[in-house]
C-alpha cells in the first residue's frame, strides 16, 4: 500500500486515467488486506468476555482516526495548493476566491477567461495532492513497521519440553466413559483373571458362580 501511494505521488496534470486507476486499485487492495488482518490480530489477544468491548473500542478509534486523518490531510493539500498558486494581476476578491479552493480557482479562471490561470490552478492542486500522498505513504510505512514490532505473531506447534508437557496433560484427561485412560489397564486385568475361572465373567465385572460355589450355597 505504501508503494502504491508513493507511485501515486508521481501524478501530474498529464497523467492518464489508467495510471490513476492502477495505483488507486493497488492502494485499495493493500488496505483491504491490512485492515482486517490488523483487526483480527488485535481481537485475538482478548478473551471472549472482553471481545465485545474491544471491538467497540476499535470501531470508535477507527472512526475518530478517519475524521482526524481527513482533517490533517485536507489541511496539507489546502496549504500546498494555496502556496503554489500564483494569482498576481488579479483583483483582491478574485485572488481570494481562487485561493479558497480548486473549484473557486477554476471558476475565476473561466470568469476572466485566463488559460494560464486555469493551468496554474491544475498544477497547484496536483502538486498538493502529490505531497498529501507522500504523507500517506509515510504513515502507511510507519504503521507497517509498528505492526511488525508489536502485533502478536502466529505460534507454531510446541516442541521440546512444551510438547512433553502437553502430551502429559492430554494423557491425564478422562476418556468418554468418565474415567482416566490409565484406569482401564487394571480393569482389563481383572476381567481376564475372572475369565480364567470356571464360572467365567459377569457383566458387572465380577466372576460368575461356578459348580463349587453353587454346592457351598446349598
Amino acid at each position: 500500500m505504501a508503494a502504491a501511494l508513493a507511485v501515486g505521488a508521481g501524478t501530474t496534470v498529464r497523467s492518464g486515467t489508467g495510471f490513476g486507476a492502477a495505483w488507486f486499485a493497488v492502494t485499495g487492495l493493500g488496505l483491504g488486506i491490512a485492515m482486517p488482518t490488523a483487526l483480527n490480530a488485535a481481537l485475538s489477544a482478548l478473551s471472549s468476555e472482553r471481545s465485545g468491548s474491544g471491538s467497540a473500542l476499535i470501531t470508535a478509534m477507527r472512526q475518530v482516526g478517519a475524521t482526524i486523518g481527513v482533517a490533517v490531510l485536507g489541511t496539507v493539500l489546502d496549504s500546498v495548493y494555496r502556496s503554489g498558486l500564483s494569482v498576481s494581476g488579479l483583483p483582491a476578491a478574485a485572488a481570494t476566491a481562487a485561493r479558497s479552493s480548486v473549484a473557486g480557482g477554476v471558476a475565476v479562471a473561466h470568469a476572466v477567461r485566463s488559460a494560464p490561470l486555469l493551468h496554474a490552478v491544475g498544477n497547484a492542486y496536483v502538486h498538493g495532492m502529490d505531497i498529501m500522498l507522500w504523507v500517506c505513504a509515510a504513515i502507511a510505512l510507519v504503521s507497517a513497521l509498528l505492526g511488525l514490532a508489536f502485533l502478536p505473531r502466529w505460534a507454531g506447534p510446541p516442541t521440546g519440553d512444551a510438547a512433553v508437557l502437553n502430551a502429559a496433560g492430554a494423557a491425564a484427561v478422562p476418556d468418554a466413559a468418565g474415567a482416566p485412560a490409565a484406569a482401564g489397564a487394571p480393569a482389563a486385568l481383572n476381567a481376564a483373571d475372572a475369565g480364567d475361572r470356571p464360572g467365567g465373567a459377569v457383566p458387572g465385572g465380577g466372576a460368575a458362580a461356578g459348580p463349587r460355589d453353587a454346592a457351598r450355597a446349598e
